[in-house]
């Protein structure tokens, strides 16, 4: 069995909710340090951190190819999420770095979190909060779900489990997925109707967006796409806030193009308190919450102590984003022994 690591912790989720995982951790002889502040942090806090520790327990910290020329110790990078935009994957592997994630642990609490946000736009359920708590009485007019169509932009695990609560209200879904168009795997899912990406924006009341953060899919949501929107039209993203042009999306609500959005995830988080989104009209905005539910802190706690504990009993190793690494001569956990 390999040598006992030192571990930093930059992920808040992991301390408020990984107590089981933190203490199967201990008992394998690890040293758990705790991060000055809550990532994500900056690449030189980073670096001046992580100086002798073998794996970090990772928030959206930007681990970038200084950080791992820098920090010749670290040996796993294990990100507390499923996103890994934060780490340059090829940095990385040339540095003999593994990069874990955890894919699943919050699949339903964002599918959830959607259509709370979906349901509670649609209906108004802020308004009249506000309204109460104002002192005022109204009659704030929503819309049905049933009947509707819902256009889901990525159909990757989240954008199944919003499917399936779109189905449970009686909503028509139609997807635009490359993984899924013009395959035969769309026949498994004989309730969606897959799409154009554009065809998503033209045809749905509600578009909910679950793509990737990848180049390709920077702005995704820009001017020429909201304009094919009808104006009573809803955009829900729980993903990723490069996916959305905030300008455009500010001039749409502004003119009325669409009426109304919802959205957990910004370019710039967290959002400054000025910041022309916070003043927007028929926005709805919560604060990168999607993900946190209290089951899904507790499985993406396990899920990032699982590849340390793996290593040092001599696993295999699940869920490594750059499995390349494995066979590479340069391999940094080689050293552990």
């Amino acid at each position: 069995m390999a040598k006992p690591w030192n571990i930093l912790v930059t992920a808040r989720a992991f301390h408020d909710s990984g107590i089981d995982a933190w203490k199967s951790l201990e008992a394998a002889g690890c040293r758990i340090t705790i991060s000055d502040r809550w990532g994500p942090l900056t690449e030189a806090s980073l670096i001046e951190q992580l100086q002798n520790m073998d794996a970090v327990i990772a928030a959206t910290d930007p681990y970038s190819p200084a950080v791992f020329a820098q920090c010749p110790a670290l040996k796993l990078v294990a990100r507390c999420g499923v996103g890994i935009d934060s780490v340059s994957l090829p940095a990385a592997t040339e540095a003999g770095v593994i990069v874990t994630n955890v894919p699943d642990a919050m699949t339903d609490a964002v599918a959830d979190y959607c259509f709370a946000l979906l349901l509670s736009g649609v209906r108004r359920i802020c308004e009249g909060l506000q309204c109460m708590q104002e002192g005022g009485w109204t009659e704030l007019r929503g819309f049905e779900l049933t009947g509707k169509v819902l256009g889901l932009v990525g159909f990757g695990k989240i954008g199944q489990a919003v499917m399936r609560r779109a189905i449970g209200f009686g909503m028509k879904v139609i997807a635009y997925d490359p993984y899924y168009s013009n395959s035969s795997r769309a026949s498994l899912f004989p309730n969606v109707e897959f799409v154009e990406l554009d065809d998503v924006f033209k045809r749905s009341r509600v578009v909910s967006i679950h793509a990737p953060n990848q180049p390709e899919t920077v702005h995704l949501v820009n001017t020429s796409r909201l304009a094919m929107m009808s104006p009573d039209a809803w955009l829900i993203n729980t993903s990723r806030g490069k996916l959305i042009d905030e300008t455009a999306l500010m001039d749409a609500l502004n003119t009325k193009q669409i009426a109304a959005a919802a959205i957990d995830v910004y370019q710039m988080e967290p959002l400054p308190a000025d910041h022309p989104l916070q003043k927007t009209p028929g926005l709805l905005l919560t604060p990168h919450n999607a993900f946190n539910s209290i089951e899904a802190a507790i499985r993406m706690s396990d899920g990032c102590a699982q590849p340390i504990l793996d290593i040092l009993a001599g696993r295999t190793l699940q869920n490594v984003c750059n499995p390349q690494v494995l066979s590479q001569s340069n391999l940094r956990i080689n050293d552990c022994d």
